[in-house]
């Protein structure tokens, strides 16, 4: 089946998932981001776009346009705003396909805005791993009534898609949930590693975690995740938002969401991001030694 594609955010993730379709069969992608709007961006944004193969368009509207399958891949504090922006401009037999990392509460409004305003389907999608390395073979849950017809269409592409419910919120909800221990667990490595390099203790530490739980590699492991909280700590903490948010829905205290969110954003703000964001750290020695530089900078001002 030959699909026209439009994607509303095309950053990070979006790139990367529509070129794969691409390649997978995808008669087109046309997509539109936030840059696009800022004449200080725009040169800059509408080349990276038509690198990936994309058709950049300066409007929601303008990308929608032609499309047979909308994919949201916005930031998860975006998420709303571009449901509500994109939903005028949509029209029947199209699916708004939401991928961003959002509670369940706001997926409900931003499907409330797609489905009040237009006779476009909306569907929740959860993204459950990294998408570097895997690209539109990222694994994913849908949910939502029009998730089987959803799925249908991914699966042309070769896409691992799992239809988890028929109501909104379901998928986002297996995503929040999982996001306590993934991005905690980022954060308990990060606090753990940097204050026992503080002391001058960082292999013991290390080796003993190692020793004790012997079927994983440590120090591959927290190399790989520091590398990530470098690069996409803000994110990582912008989401945790969304975590306790659905948490708290829950009836349950988001106390390990926001200190994870906590410990994340300190990551950002240490300013890592241009160090790693073309590869690395390549050992785990690389992050902590950016660490207590930029540390210590904050310190001496």
């Amino acid at each position: 089946m030959s699909m026209n594609l439009a994607f509303i955010g095309f950053g990070e993730a979006g790139p990367q998932i529509g070129q794969g379709m691409l390649g997978a069969g995808a008669k087109s992608v046309a997509a539109y981001d936030l840059l696009a709007g800022d004449p200080a961006t725009r040169d800059a944004w509408v080349a990276k776009a038509e690198s990936f193969g994309a058709k950049a368009c300066l409007t929601s509207a303008a990308a929608v346009g032609e499309a047979d399958l909308i994919l949201s891949t916005v930031t998860s504090e975006r998420a709303l705003e571009a449901a509500e922006a994109a939903a005028p401009h949509l029209r029947q037999g199209q699916l708004y396909l939401d991928l961003n990392s959002c509670s369940p509460g706001k997926k409900v409004k931003a499907a409330k805005a797609v489905e009040g305003a237009s006779a476009a389907r909306y569907v929740d999608v959860a993204v459950m791993d990294t998408v570097p390395g895997r690209g539109h073979l990222v694994p994913m849950l849908l949910a939502g009534e029009a998730a089987e017809a959803a799925a249908e269409n991914l699966r042309s592409f070769g896409m691992t898609v799992e239809v988890v419910g028929d109501t909104v919120g379901q998928a986002s909800t297996i995503k929040m949930a999982r996001s306590v221990f993934m991005k905690g667990i980022e954060a308990i490595l990060c606090e753990s590693l940097v204050a026992a390099d503080r002391a001058g203790v960082a292999d013991r530490v290390l080796a003993s975690i190692q020793s004790t739980f012997p079927d994983t590699d440590w120090r591959a492991l927290a190399t790989y995740h520091m590398g990530r909280m470098a690069v996409h700590g803000k994110r990582r903490a912008i989401e945790m938002d969304s975590v306790a948010d659905t948490l708290r829905d829950l009836g349950l205290e988001p106390s390990t969401a926001l200190g994870t969110r906590d410990r994340q954003m300190w990551v950002a703000d240490l300013g890592l991001r241009e160090r790693f964001i073309d590869g690395g750290p390549e050992t785990l020695e690389e992050f902590l030694e950016a660490v207590s530089e930029k540390t210590a900078d904050t310190a001496s001002h």
